[in-house]
């Protein structure tokens, strides 16, 4: 399960909720307290640089490190539905109704994927075929 909220005022994004970052917050809250508390009398003082420290690196972190995580985790996406057309080749024999795997190559590189026939056919090792369909990081495959 997953969601992710935003609060917005106008072009600037202040508190994002997401549970990381929630998670991040109370850490560095409750680290810098610990730290504050142990070094100074001053409970209201600590309060406050525990709460701004921690606003500011969770914030950081999820401006400056997440966002980059997602927009990653979205170019891989898109580069799946470029695959559709794309030739293939059979490594581990496609059972009737199963699975096998196949080997493709995309920008310079080789990867490996599991594979099904789109009709449940059995497709043989080392058979070319075309990817039609993925679904769930399962490709589906028809013969060539």
């Amino acid at each position: 399960m997953d969601f992710d909220t935003d609060i917005d005022f106008g072009y600037f994004n202040i508190m994002p909720i997401k549970p990381a970052v929630i998670a991040i917050f109370i850490t560095v809250f409750g680290g810098i307290g610990i730290i504050q508390t142990k070094s100074s009398q001053q409970s209201l003082y600590a309060l406050f640089i525990s709460f701004v420290a921690a606003f500011i690196t969770s914030y950081l972190i999820d401006k400056y490190i997440f966002s980059f995580l997602k927009k990653a985790e979205n170019t891989s996406s898109e580069s799946q539905k470029k695959l559709i057309g794309q030739y293939a080749k059979v490594i581990s024999t496609i059972v009737q109704d199963g699975f096998g795997q196949i080997k493709y190559s995309m920008n310079g590189n080789t990867y490996n994927s599991p594979a099904k026939h789109i009709e449940g056919k059995r497709v043989e090792f080392n058979s070319k075929v075309v990817i039609v369909l993925i679904e769930k990081d399962v490709f589906y495959v028809d013969t060539i």
